[in-house]
């Protein structure tokens, strides 16, 4: 029986099961709607035309002190892309296979992800969101952002203090970190399980092609493979800005906690364990409310069209009082990078740097 959305139901007496919760919420929201999506990718669209427009007019006009805010701005459109592009690679979009992956291949070239590859890695980090397991010869983890133990940390610093150094870099400036997930875990075909490894390589020969072919353009054109930069790499650069933001705000915080196996169940990872942390609202609209993150982890079927209304209906839900909801601020981001670097098992909370290493001494 289908559980009447005006009504708060009483609290469950134990962790629920995401299929109880999806009763919660209306059938539809689950659906791809193709007018909608159609609508999506048109405003997708004419913010990249936009950005690439500006770009375009500084290039020629020669204004070199925009170049900086030109490559920010395109790297801010790029992230909308990035967001209709998540969603076909989680097939939500559209109802076929086959138009989730051709414009999912089509949106991530911007961004230079490779369409299967980000698919495996992320369908991974939902099917394990703050779980306590991670691995070196393999993506099928939470990969996104779970942290090192701290008697991971200090068996790294006795085998590699650069390395060290390098993890402590990617858990502060969080572009560098999620630049090098994406080259870490997306373009390394050894990770991945044989029976993904062919559409990981299609994927790869798209991305690479397109590359050619634009470097190609732009030096038969210019006689210079500036433009290449200028237009796409360095806005590419400038997203990892906004996909590091987004990311480790979603499930990182000193108040979410990371588990073991034996205490994680889908329940906490995927509500507990994710949070809604509010951009503005004209910056949510623009990156098409990817800030909304709850009711994607209930379910990677509601696409970026539905997660506002999934959400109001997920706030009159029995797990209302579980939905971690903040509104983003400066201080806030800052405190979190401050504090969230290492796990300590034992005290089950977050140490840093700081606190770890003069304990070690």
């Amino acid at each position: 029986m289908h559980l009447s959305r005006k009504v708060i139901e009483p609290a469950f007496k134990k962790d629920p099961t995401l299929s109880e919760i999806k009763k919660f919420l209306n059938p539809k929201l689950f659906e791809p709607n193709l007018n909608k999506a159609i609508i999506y990718i048109i405003s997708g669209v004419i913010q990249f035309i936009v950005g690439i427009g500006f770009l375009y007019y500084i290039y020629q006009a020669r204004i070199y002190w925009l170049y900086p805010i030109g490559w920010f701005i395109g790297g801010t459109v790029f992230t909308s892309l990035f967001v209709l592009a998540h969603d076909c690679a989680h097939e939500s979009f559209f109802k076929t296979k086959f138009w989730n992956s051709f414009w999912g291949h089509i949106l991530f070239l911007p961004t230079f992800y490779p369409h299967h590859a980000w698919r495996y890695t992320h369908a991974a980090h939902h099917q394990n969101t703050n779980l306590l397991k991670t691995s070196t010869t393999d993506v099928y983890f939470d990969n996104a952002w779970i942290p090192f133990t701290t008697k991971e940390y200090i068996d790294l610093r006795k085998q590699s203090k650069i390395y060290a150094v390098i993890f402590k870099i990617t858990r502060v400036l969080l572009p560098i970190g999620s630049l090098i997930h994406n080259i870490l875990f997306h373009y390394q075909i050894n990770k991945y399980q044989n029976s993904h490894k062919p559409k990981v390589l299609f994927s790869y020969w798209i991305l690479g092609l397109f590359f050619l072919s634009v470097a190609a353009t732009s030096y038969l054109l210019t006689e210079s493979f500036y433009p290449v930069l200028h237009f796409w790499i360095i806005p590419a650069l400038c997203f990892q800005f906004w996909m590091s933001l987004y990311t480790y705000l979603h499930h990182t915080s000193p108040d979410i906690k990371i588990y073991k196996e034996n205490d994680w169940n889908q329940y906490r990872g995927q509500i507990v364990s994710t949070r809604n942390c509010y951009m503005p609202a004209w910056l949510s609209s623009l990156h098409f409310h990817i800030d909304i993150h709850i009711p994607h982890h209930l379910n990677i079927r509601i696409p970026s069209y539905n997660l506002v209304q999934a959400q109001k209906e997920l706030k009159q839900s029995a797990i209302k009082n579980d939905l971690k909801e903040e509104k983003f601020t400066w201080k806030l981001f800052i405190s979190t990078i401050k504090t969230c670097h290492l796990w300590d098992i034992d005290a089950n909370r977050y140490q840093t740097f700081r606190e770890v290493e003069s304990a070690d001494k």
